[in-house]
């Protein structure tokens, strides 16, 4: 992920850290505190997946063009039920309830792995090197 959506990243995991992690003193997580109710979790997704945003009158579309636009998953509207999505075709952030995700989960182990960096690899090749205690 670019730089530049860090700030989406940190906001996507406070939202999901406050509808999943128990408070240990009151056994109650922050969502329940704050609303009195457990919170639905089946709408999380992983953060950075692929998707695809339906281009329902955003703009117009001929015969064969296609229907939906690819994009990157940011987060979550703070304001509605919908997603924040990075448009790759129109390079914007916008937000929309029609999403179709792709969370394959080879997609987002190759996306992870191809973003080590070479200091980290170059410890794993040292420990590789060393001979372990046993």
């Amino acid at each position: 992920m670019p730089k530049y959506f860090w700030a989406d990243a940190v906001s996507t995991a406070c939202y999901v850290l406050n509808r999943v992690l128990v408070r240990p003193i009151l056994k109650l997580i922050p969502y329940e505190l704050f609303k009195g109710r457990k919170p639905t979790i089946s709408h999380l997704k992983i953060f950075g997946c692929k998707c695809f945003v339906l281009n329902n009158g955003k703009s117009n579309i001929g015969k064969f063009d296609s229907n939906a636009d690819e994009g990157t998953f940011l987060g979550y509207s703070l304001t509605s039920k919908a997603y924040k999505i990075y448009n790759k075709r129109t390079l914007t952030i916008e937000e929309s309830i029609h999403v179709a995700f792709d969370e394959c989960l080879e997609t987002c182990t190759n996306m992870f792995e191809s973003r080590k960096s070479d200091e980290f690899l170059e410890i794993e090749e040292d420990l590789a090197g060393k001979p372990q205690n046993v």
